[in-house]
């Protein structure tokens, strides 16, 4: 076999993490959702053949723990998401913080009026760095789809951003 599952749950718990945040909105669940997709991910790992990513492939048993959970229970988006990625980065003065903090909270909150299938799309490509082929196999679509997807659900959120007062580069 020689992958051993605590080697891909330290390369991948971010981001599986990261993504199932964003999708349920709330620290619990998507700890909870994290459990069970490595779960999933330890019972899987005998039968992975390496035909995509490991990220690729944990994304997708998260993608689909998610909306497993969706279709049982319809989750209230988050509120308080974890943007660690976008507040991190150099040390401000009070004013600069409290305007990245605002622009944060904004970003959070377009994101979450998207819906699950555009919200995963733009995560993936703009926040995980996706290649195109490694989305598809996420989302089962294909290439072309999710390029066009995508391309919409940027307009969308754009759109959006700038309705709540955005400036235009808020991506």
């Amino acid at each position: 076999m020689g992958v051993r599952f605590e080697e891909v749950y330290q390369r991948q718990k971010n981001a599986v993490y990261g993504y199932l945040s964003y999708m349920t909105k709330d620290k619990d669940t998507a700890e909870d959702l994290a459990q069970e997709t490595f779960l999933k991910v330890y019972l899987g790992l005998k039968g992975f053949k390496e035909e995509c990513s490991e990220k690729t492939w944990c994304l997708t048993i998260a993608r689909n723990t998610f909306l497993s959970f969706a279709r049982k229970k319809q989750p209230v988006l988050l509120e308080e998401a974890d943007m660690e990625r976008l507040e991190a980065g150099y040390e401000s003065g009070p004013e600069e913080k409290l305007l990245e903090e605002e622009k944060a909270k904004l970003i959070r909150e377009v994101l979450s009026s998207l819906n699950a299938d555009d919200r995963t799309i733009i995560l993936l490509r703009d926040y995980e760095k996706m290649a195109y082929a490694d989305i598809a196999r996420v989302t089962g679509l294909s290439e072309t789809v999710v390029k066009v997807r995508l391309h919409r659900a940027r307009l969308k959120y754009r759109s959006r951003y700038e309705q709540r007062g955005g400036d235009s580069c808020g991506m």
